[in-house]
C-alpha cells in the first residue's frame, strides 16, 4: 500500500507541475509536498527527512505557516500539519490577486487542478486501506470535503481541542469564499477561553458569529444537508453521505442553532469590511448564469463597476475570456 501511495506521490511531484506553478518557491514547495505525506511531523523529523538543518528548515516552515499551508497539529502540541491543497492553494490564489501586488506569483489554475487532483487520488487511496487515526487525520478529510461545498457548512463542537479544524481560520475562508454560509454551534462552557473568544471575534467580523448551546450532544460537520463528518469517536470518524443519512444531523443542527445565542462578546463586536476582491463574488454570480445588469442589482454597483471588476478577475487569471476566467477560477477552488 504503502509503495503505491509512494508512486502516486511521484507521479504527483514529476506531472509537470513545479513550485513556481503553485506560487511557491523551490524550497517551499518541497518541504509543503514532503509534509502532505504524513499526518504531522515534528520539526526534528522533517529536519531529518530534508536533510537540512534545523534553522532553514524552521524558516521555511514558519514562511508556509504564514501564508496558510501550515498549521499546529491538534494530537501533539509539538508537531504541525500541512493544510490540505484543496483549501491553502485557492486561499493563496485569492490573496496574490488582490492588493497593490495583484497578479504576482498567483498560482497557474491548471497547476493546481492537476496537484490536487494527484494529491487526493493519492489520500483516498490511501484513506481505503486505514481509518483516520486522530484529528489530524480528520481535518484533512474535512478540508477536502468542505472545498467542495455549495450551500453550508454547520459545525456541532461540544469541546475545544487546540488546533482542532473546527477553530481553524483556512477552513471557514474556504467556505465563505465560495459564497457559502457557516455557522459553528459551541458548547457554552468554553466560549470563554480567550484562544476561543479570538476566533468567536475573528468569525463575527465576517459576518458569521458563532452560536453557545448549554449542551451540544455531538461532534460533527454537516455540509450541504447531504454529507456529514460524524466525531462521536475520534478513533473511528464516519463519513456520512446523502440526504437520509444526514437527516437527523442536520435536524439536531438546525434545532441547536435556533435555540443558541451568540457568543458573548461577539454580539457586541462591530463588523468589519474584511479585505476581499468584489470580483471574486462577480465571478461567482456569472457563473450562476446572472447577467451584469443583474450582478449590479445584486451587489449594489453599477454595470460598469461589474465590468471593470471582471476585467480585473481576467487580468489576474491571466484569461483571454470571460469563459476562461470560469474555468481557471473554478480550477483554482475560488467558485
Amino acid at each position: 500500500m504503502r509503495r503505491t501511495v509512494e508512486l502516486l506521490w511521484g507521479q504527483a511531484m514529476s506531472d509537470s507541475v513545479n513550485g513556481l506553478e503553485l506560487g511557491l518557491g523551490v524550497q517551499p514547495d518541497l518541504v509543503y509536498r514532503t509534509m502532505l505525506r504524513r499526518p504531522r511531523w515534528r520539526l526534528s523529523d522533517l529536519v531529518r527527512e530534508l536533510g537540512w538543518d534545523d534553522g532553514g528548515t524552521r524558516d521555511v516552515v514558519g514562511a508556509l505557516r504564514a501564508e496558510g499551508f501550515v498549521v499546529s497539529s491538534a494530537d501533539d502540541p509539538d508537531a504541525i500539519r500541512a493544510v490540505e491543497p484543496c483549501v491553502a492553494l485557492p486561499a493563496l490564489a485569492a490573496k496574490r490577486m488582490r492588493g497593490p501586488t495583484a497578479g504576482t506569483c498567483v498560482p497557474k489554475a491548471a497547476a493546481v487542478e492537476r496537484f490536487v487532483t494527484w494529491h487526493e487520488r493519492a489520500a483516498e487511496w490511501s484513506g481505503e486501506h486505514r481509518h483516520p487515526g486522530g484529528l489530524d487525520e480528520v481535518a484533512a478529510v474535512v478540508e477536502r470535503l468542505v472545498a467542495g461545498v455549495m450551500h453550508e457548512v454547520t459545525m456541532l463542537v461540544p469541546t475545544y481541542v487546540p488546533g482542532s479544524f473546527e477553530f481553524a481560520t483556512q477552513v471557514a475562508e474556504a467556505v465563505l469564499r465560495r459564497g457559502a454560509s457557516f455557522r459553528a454551534i459551541w458548547c457554552a462552557e468554553f466560549t470563554m477561553a480567550p484562544p476561543v473568544l479570538a476566533h468567536a471575534r475573528w468569525l463575527g467580523q465576517r459576518g458569521c458569529a458563532p452560536r453557545a448551546a448549554q449542551v451540544v450532544p455531538t461532534r460533527a460537520v454537516v455540509m450541504d444537508g447531504t454529507v456529514a463528518v460524524l466525531l462521536d469517536d475520534i478513533e473511528a470518524p464516519r463519513v456520512l453521505r446523502g440526504a437520509r443519512a444526514v437527516e437527523s444531523l442536520r435536524k439536531l443542527a438546525s434545532g441547536l442553532w435556533a435555540t443558541s445565542v451568540e457568543v458573548g462578546e461577539v454580539a457586541r463586536q462591530a463588523r468589519i469590511d474584511v479585505p476581499r476582491q468584489r470580483y471574486e463574488v462577480v465571478l461567482r454570480l456569472l457563473a450562476e448564469g446572472l447577467t451584469d445588469d443583474a450582478v449590479a442589482n445584486r451587489i449594489g454597483v453599477s454595470v460598469r463597476t461589474v465590468r471593470n471588476d471582471v476585467a480585473s478577475a481576467m487580468a489576474g487569471l491571466d484569461a483571454r475570456s470571460r469563459f476562461q476566467a470560469g474555468v481557471r477560477a473554478a480550477q483554482l477552488g475560488l467558485l
